[in-house]
């Protein structure tokens, strides 16, 4: 088990269905290869004076190198149109460690390269 140096946790509460395509490009234009989605409810929004509906909602949740979590946040907020009305919410925030996680290089023969 390999500790990483310091590190922030950013969590995303966002519309359903939504969550995939933003890992998708984290790892693709960010390169960043490791996040968890889940799904749940949670009360939205609704007009002013009201309680709101119940939503079905997506949890990003992706584990950051200090130095980067700006970087990232910032990414996730536009990529994710975090802004707009009913877009979700985001918070970050440090955590004590993390341990990397990386599968291991492969070649062409399936053995450990």
């Amino acid at each position: 088990m390999k500790v990483a140096g310091p590190s922030k946790l950013i969590v995303c509460i966002l519309p359903q269905g939504s969550g995939t395509g933003l890992v998708e490009r984290l790892s693709r234009e960010m390169k960043i290869h490791s996040a968890n989605v889940s799904t749940g409810r949670g009360r939205g929004a609704g007009p002013i004076g009201s309680i709101g509906a119940w939503d079905e909602v997506d949890t990003l949740a992706v584990s950051v190198p200090a130095e980067r979590a700006d970087e990232i946040f910032s990414f996730i907020y536009d990529a994710g149109e975090i802004g707009r009305p009913r877009g979700g919410i985001m918070y970050q925030h440090a955590v004590a460690s993390v341990t990397t996680f990386s599968l291991p290089d492969i070649d062409r023969d399936g053995k450990l390269a």
